[in-house]
């Protein structure tokens, strides 16, 4: 199993894409847990060990770049890779410009099937 006793913090207020990639990741081995915007995502990543995260950017309460900027400031965060997962496909040079920093990957959502998103995710958990 690809991603065997890893924990990927899904970060997705679409219910219907959020299920479909839990799905996936369990399949492929992964535990998975959903926070459905900024606000929960953050406050899992306080409690919660997690090996990676799969960020959505356009969230309500706090988006995602929030969510990432965040992240990289915290000193027990900032090594978890983040692989964006988003339909912003315009500028993905635009995460650097506001954060500082750069996402392990940025995904369109469209332009990538759950096996190449689950292929990511491992590339960057060992």
């Amino acid at each position: 199993m690809i991603l065997s006793n890893k924990t990927i913090l899904l970060v997705e207020d679409d219910t219907v894409l959020a299920r479909m990639y839990r799905r996936g990741i369990e399949i492929s081995g992964g535990n998975v847990i959903v926070a459905e915007d900024g606000e929960q995502a953050l406050s899992t990543l306080k409690t919660e060990k997690v090996d990676a995260v799969l960020l959505d950017l356009m969230m309500p309460k706090v988006n995602g770049y929030e969510v990432f900027k965040r992240m990289k400031d915290d000193e027990k965060m900032k090594s978890i890779p983040v692989i964006v997962l988003t339909n912003l496909d315009e500028h993905p040079e635009y995460i650097e410009r506001v954060t500082g920093t750069t996402a392990e990957e940025y995904l369109v959502k469209s332009n990538v099937s759950v096996d190449e998103v689950i292929k990511k995710i491992a590339q960057h958990v060992g």
